[in-house]
């Protein structure tokens, strides 16, 4: 099995020091005496193993560390004194601990010197807090007289995992972008002919229940078209244009068409703008699809009524925006989540989870900032920052 390139490298780095040591060794013997060589050379050699870049632990056949390098205590979160003398379990989690063990056992019966090297591969060790984390790991033994001893050699590949996940999901939002637009262009000719019929037949139906019946089909026509413009923005499709825009003409934009809305679900509303706030650099339909999303997920969120407020400030060369419910509140754990494509606390069918990552989306786009507070069973306000719009630059 061909090894990655992440591995292959571990592994040459881990063969140069060898080599390395080995001669520094052998320079030391010829020059000072088998006995004297090994002294003289002691320190140089701890000093190398020291300033390594990768973990290096050393453990004899018991398992028991003997060696635990500066760059194993950073990664550890383990001083060197607190390491010696402990078994290595203490670094892996529970259910590499039998695993590791075999290998050892098998490694050590093939008696394998130091220029031969043992793949652990991909593993998770566990740091002194309890944080585990992946880890790409090499293991050599060496004898000492009649002693064996094990040297693993190991790589924190947190951030290359995390690097491996965003280009995945990437990927998935490429090919995403990819569907939305061929849907928006299968879907949307049809659902508009059903829309359009939908409402004649409406305008024309004299029975109550007929009525009730279209106006079903109007409104679920419109989710799916509602849907299908939430994924044409996350995709991207629709260019932006920028223009210098007073964010208060936005707010009364999106207050005009939800102000039925608010009075049939017993929700108060307040506006409290700044005069004169200075203008930013945006694209007025992206501005009210944000102001919009967010204002129809306080909605829902308070389904028995409460308070909305909207508020404009302009402070250090920001307009600041928030939006605030009386709402249910947002769980602590799913906060960080909040933003992420497909992710919704709301129930099977009532949201995409896009709607909120579309949001953050355009306000990044703008140059501007997000950020939530909420507390459950008291509200949850959005902080929105965008930077005022400068004369004479563009975007």
């Amino acid at each position: 099995m061909a090894l990655s390139p992440s591995k292959a490298q571990l592994v040459k780095e881990v063969e140069t020091l060898r080599r390395e040591l080995a001669e520094l060794r052998s320079r030391a013997v010829v020059r000072h005496g088998p006995a004297k060589g090994l002294q003289a050379v002691e320190p140089q050699l701890a000093g190398i193993i020291q300033s390594a870049m990768d973990a290096i632990i050393t453990i004899n056949d018991k398992q028991r560390v003997v060696q635990f390098n500066a760059a194993a205590e950073t990664m550890f979160g383990c001083s060197a004194r607190d390491a010696m003398g402990h078994s290595i379990d203490r670094f892996l989690p529970d259910r590499f601990r039998t695993v590791h063990h075999q290998h050892v056992k098998r490694f050590g019966k093939a008696q394998a010197t130091d220029r031969r090297m043992g793949a652990l591969g991909a593993v998770s060790g566990l740091r002194a807090n309890g944080e585990e984390f992946p880890i790409e790991a090499s293991i050599s033994q060496f004898k000492k007289g009649e002693q064996r001893f094990f040297t693993v050699i190991l790589r924190d590949i947190t951030e290359r995992k995390g690097l491996e996940s965003q280009l995945r999901q990437a990927e998935r939002l490429a090919e995403l972008g990819t569907l939305a637009a061929g849907m928006a262009h299968e879907i949307g000719t049809p659902m508009n002919v059903i829309l359009g019929r939908a409402e004649y037949l409406m305008r024309k139906a004299s029975d109550e229940s007929t009525r009730k019946g279209l106006i079903t089909i109007v409104a679920q026509v419109e989710r799916i078209t509602k849907i299908m413009n939430q994924l044409l923005s996350f995709a991207r499709q629709k260019p932006i244009e920028r223009r210098p825009l007073a964010v208060s003409l936005v707010v009364h934009d999106i207050v005009d068409v939800i102000q039925e809305r608010l009075e049939k679900r017993g929700i108060q509303l307040e506006v409290d703008l700044e005069p004169n706030c200075p203008k930013v650099l945006a694209d007025r339909d992206q501005m009210g699809q944000v102001l919009l999303n967010l204002i129809v997920n306080a909605i829902q969120a308070m389904p028995g009524g409460g308070f909305l407020s909207l508020r404009l400030r302009c402070r250090n060369d920001h307009v600041h925006l928030s939006v605030s419910d009386t709402g249910c509140g947002i769980p602590p754990e799913h906060l960080p989540k909040l933003f992420t494509p497909f992710f919704s606390t709301k129930e099977v069918g009532e949201g995409t989870g896009l709607g909120l990552t579309v949001v953050h989306g355009i306000i990044e786009e703008h140059q501007g900032s997000i950020t939530v507070e909420s507390e459950p069973g008291q509200g949850t306000t959005f902080h929105i920052g965008l930077p005022v719009h400068q004369a004479g630059t563009s975007s």
